[in-house]
């Protein structure tokens, strides 16, 4: 049944490439004309009654009225069941949007084959004043292996790092937060001795253990390593990925997580967290409302980030994070005006201005370093997170963004979450790897 399900997949992708692949254009190229406004469509996240989304419906109206001869049609879905439907029938009716976002990167190659995603590095190349205020590391996730150029502008990012409880640190005799890996043991210790817990870890919400894993992976091995598991250039059972699984089980081991940490869920180790009974956790901006609400915690004063701590031996990584990264492509069979207006519609969502708005009035995180920010209207964990942002030099999201197999996210969360019950790094290790084996 299995092969039947997955042969059915295939037939449907490649029925869905095929008729993208043989899309008349000659319609498209039509809109030139003088008598026929230009569509530009959109199929996005940004859709609902959020801030962030308002944001993306105000400068879409903006781009409309400067351009009378355009009409957009938004089709964004915020549900994701929803959006995940409306593309896939929008790729199998060769329909593609105008801009639109694939989530992850190993998937993006079939894709670029087709043409169906245009390679931004030209219009990089042409406009460096826009271009050159998108953060390096966010440009560069979009570089797919195998294809020359880059396939995505990141549109919304942040950092997945380490907020901790200055009030707790220094209870614990710690009055600077942990650089690297050695002083991040020293003060697990200093932590358990005041009967804190050194980092709120809930692993039967296992994206948590993914996500710590994800840290120690891009710090010991660098940003790019996904890319190589992904196209098996690296295996699993690698030495040196091996020891990045290690790493993990050290610090629990070493008693780093909460006691039950194997059953506990995120929101419990979140309120220990914000109780005060837990000295740090690792996790991303979409919690700074809670952090810095006096509602939630009384230490909402007290609570800071930092990124993950680096290893003494690999330095070339230290700037090499995880972060959570959203992107926009563009269609790339467009032609003509309709091309060059969808190409201006980009640079507008994902302008300077547009990051200053999303930041100040949504408190969402464009990857850009250019804009100058209000910070009266910010609280100042929000504005050291975008601070820490700009300075990754290689970023990565999630280890299987680049690999081919789906069930590589359960996969890889559940072995690591089993050196919680018991598993060694290396029964972890074989596990995943043999998931990759079984799919062949």
């Amino acid at each position: 049944m299995k092969k039947i399900i997955a042969l059915l997949l295939v037939l449907t992708m490649g029925i869905g490439l095929t008729a993208c692949g043989s899309k008349d254009t000659s319609k498209d190229t039509s809109k030139d004309s003088k008598d026929e406004k230009i569509e530009i469509r959109l199929l996005t996240r940004s859709a609902g009654p959020s801030m962030s989304a308002q944001i993306f419906r105000d400068i879409l109206k903006d781009f409309e009225e400067k351009h009378p001869d355009v009409v957009i049609i938004d089709e964004s879905q915020g549900d994701e069941s929803s959006f995940n439907n409306k593309l896939k029938t929008d790729i199998a009716s060769g329909t593609l949007p105008n801009i639109f976002r694939i989530q992850g990167v190993s998937n993006l190659g079939e894709y670029i084959k087709n043409g169906m995603i245009m390679n931004m590095d030209p219009i990089y190349e042409a406009d460096k004043e826009w271009s050159q205020g998108l953060t390096e590391g966010a440009v560069n996730y979009y570089k797919v292996p195998g294809f020359d150029g880059s396939y995505g502008v990141p549109a919304e990012s942040g950092l997945i790092g380490v907020f901790y409880n200055e009030v707790v640190l220094k209870e614990a005799g710690i009055d600077k937060f942990p650089e690297t890996w050695n002083e991040l043991k020293a003060a697990i210790e200093k932590i358990k001795a005041i009967n804190k817990t050194p980092i709120a870890l809930g692993a039967k919400s296992t994206y948590m253990a993914g996500h710590l894993h994800n840290n120690i992976l891009y710090k010991w091995l660098g940003a790019d390593a996904p890319k190589a598991l992904g196209d098996r250039t690296m295996k699993w059972t690698d030495s040196e990925v091996v020891e990045t699984l290690s790493y993990v089980k050290e610090l629990y081991d070493m008693g780093a997580f909460p006691e039950g940490v194997a059953g506990l869920s995120d929101d419990i180790v979140i309120t220990q967290f914000l109780k005060g009974e837990a000295a740090m956790i690792i996790t991303g901006p979409w919690n700074i409302g809670k952090f810095t609400s006096e509602e939630e915690t009384e230490y909402y004063n007290d609570i800071k980030i930092a990124k993950f701590p680096y290893f003494e031996d690999k330095p070339q990584f230290k700037d090499h994070d995880m972060q959570s990264i959203n992107p926009f492509m563009i269609n790339g069979k467009l032609e003509g005006k309709e091309k060059e207006y969808t190409i201006e519609l980009m640079k507008m969502l994902t302008s300077a201005d547009a990051a200053k708005r999303y930041a100040e009035e949504a408190q969402s995180i464009m990857p850009r370093n250019d804009m100058v920010l209000d910070e009266g209207s910010l609280s100042k964990l929000f504005q050291d997170v975008v601070e820490l942002s700009g300075t990754s030099t290689g970023i990565a999201v999630d280890v299987f963004d680049f690999d081919p197999l789906a069930s590589m996210q359960d996969r890889t969360r559940n072995s690591i979450v089993g050196m919680f019950v018991g598993n060694t790094p290396e029964q972890a290790a074989q596990e995943i790897q043999a998931e990759i084996y079984k799919s062949k």
